[in-house]
C-alpha cells in the first residue's frame, strides 16, 4: 500500500462502516464517501491517476442533484491531498538535511557556503549541491543559445558534476530564488533574459525555440564573431569587402595580403556584424536595414582613406653635412581609418526623445535577390 492510500484509509476511516463489528457512529464521514475511496484503493489500475480518479467521481450521476455531498467529498479529497504533500514535503527536506554534500566550490574552484548571498544548494540524486546563481545562468544560457552555422541547436541543461539533466523541478527552484533572493544587479543581463524567456514557455524546449528563435539567432551571430578563430574571422571579412567591391567599383577597399590580421578584425569587427545580420538575421527588416547601412558605412570608410590597408615604405632620417639623408627603410601599414560610431554631446544627451527614421540610400534588386543566399 503506497503513502496516498495510507492517507486515505486514515482521513475516511474507510475500516469503519456498517458492516464492522465496532461500528463507531460518531464516525462522520457517510458511507458513500468511504464507497467511493474504497473502491479507487481496490480498482486503481482502472484509473490513470488520482485526479483522474476525482473527475470520474464528481461527475457520477450520484452527484447530479446532490451537490453538497459532491463538494464534501471534493473537500475530503483536499484534505488528503494537503496531508500527501505535507508528508512529501516533510520527507523531502529530512533527505536534504541528510544527504552528503558533494560540491562546494563554483565553477571557478572558489570555496562557497550555503548561506551566502547569491548561493543556493540543489538536492539532486540523494546529494547536495552549491551553486552560484549567476553559474547556474551561465550554464542555461549557453545551453539554450547553442548553435550550428547559426542554426539552433539547444541542448540540454545538465549538471555539470555529473552531466545528468536538470528536472524541471530544479528550473523552477532557480526561477523562484532568482526573484525572491537574488541581487541581479552584476549578473549579464542576457542570461537572465534567456533564462525568463525560458520560463515564459513553462522552460518547455519546442515551445521556447518556436517562440524566440528569431532571438537566438541574433546571439549566434554575436557567438560567432566573438567564438571563430583569426583564420575564419579574417576570411569572412575578405569576403565581405570582395562583396562591396564587385558592386562599388570606383571606391574599392584594398587590403594588402600582409596587413596585420588583429589589426584588420580589430576595425572591421563592427562591418561584419552588420554583413552576418544582412545574410542570417530571422527578422527582414534587420537584413535589408544591415545590408543598407553596411554598404554605406565602407563607402565612408573608403572616402575617409582610400589607401587604407596598403603597404608604405617608411624611411629614417638624420642630417648629415647639412643634408637630410634617409636610410633603413621599414614596411608598414596604412591603418588610418573612420570609427565606426561617431557620436556627438548633443545627439547622446536627446536620442531617447524621439525616433529618427534613417535615410537609406536606394539598393539595387541583385542585393535583395542575394540576401538569404550566402554562404560563409
Amino acid at each position: 500500500m503506497n503513502t496516498f492510500d495510507t492517507i486515505i484509509y486514515k482521513v475516511i476511516n474507510i475500516k469503519n462502516n456498517v458492516f464492522s463489528p465496532k461500528y463507531d457512529t460518531t464516525d462522520m464521514v457517510s458511507g458513500i464517501h468511504k464507497l467511493f475511496f474504497s473502491r479507487y484503493i481496490e480498482k486503481k489500475t482502472t484509473y490513470k491517476n488520482k485526479f483522474n480518479f476525482l473527475n470520474e467521481t464528481i461527475d457520477n450521476f450520484y452527484f447530479v442533484k446532490k451537490h453538497e455531498e459532491r463538494n464534501e467529498f471534493i473537500n475530503y479529497f483536499n484534505k488528503i491531498q494537503k496531508v500527501y504533500h505535507t508528508l512529501n514535503r516533510f520527507c523531502f527536506l529530512y533527505k536534504i538535511k541528510k544527504a552528503k554534500l558533494i560540491v562546494n566550490t563554483d565553477l571557478q574552484l572558489n570555496e562557497i557556503k550555503f548561506g551566502e548571498k547569491n548561493v543556493l544548494s540543489i538536492y539532486y540524486n540523494n546529494y547536495n549541491y552549491l551553486f552560484k546563481i549567476e553559474d547556474l545562468l551561465k550554464i542555461i544560457y549557453i545551453s539554450l543559445t547553442n548553435t550550428y552555422l547559426f542554426f539552433c541547436q539547444p541542448i540540454t541543461i545538465k549538471n555539470p558534476y555529473n552531466n545528468l539533466p536538470f528536472q524541471k523541478s530544479i528550473l523552477y527552484y532557480i526561477y523562484f530564488y532568482l526573484i525572491n533572493n537574488t541581487s541581479i544587479g552584476y549578473i549579464k543581463p542576457e542570461y537572465i533574459d534567456i533564462f525568463f524567456k525560458f520560463k515564459q514557455t513553462d522552460f518547455n524546449m519546442t515551445t521556447f525555440i518556436n517562440s524566440y528563435e528569431y532571438i537566438l539567432r541574433e546571439i549566434s551571430i554575436k557567438n560567432y564573431i566573438n567564438n571563430s578563430t583569426k583564420t575564419q574571422t579574417e576570411g569572412t571579412i575578405l569576403i565581405m569587402i570582395s562583396e562591396y567591391n564587385i558592386r562599388h567599383k570606383n571606391y574599392k577597399i584594398n587590403i594588402d595580403i600582409e596587413f596585420p590580421v588583429d589589426i584588420l578584425i580589430k576595425i572591421m569587427t563592427p562591418y561584419l556584424n552588420l554583413y552576418l545580420t544582412a545574410y542570417y538575421s530571422l527578422v527582414t527588416k534587420h537584413n535589408i536595414d544591415s545590408k543598407i547601412k553596411l554598404y554605406k558605412k565602407l563607402k565612408e570608410f573608403n572616402k575617409f582613406n582610400p589607401l587604407f590597408g596598403r603597404k608604405i615604405v617608411v624611411f629614417k632620417e638624420k642630417i648629415k653635412n647639412g643634408k637630410i639623408i634617409k636610410y633603413d627603410p621599414q614596411i608598414e601599414f596604412n591603418s588610418l581609418h573612420k570609427k565606426f560610431n561617431t557620436y556627438t554631446t548633443e545627439t547622446f544627451i536627446n536620442n531617447h526623445l524621439l525616433y529618427n527614421e534613417p535615410i537609406n540610400e536606394p539598393i539595387n534588386d541583385d542585393i535583395f535577390f542575394n540576401l538569404f543566399n550566402f554562404v560563409v
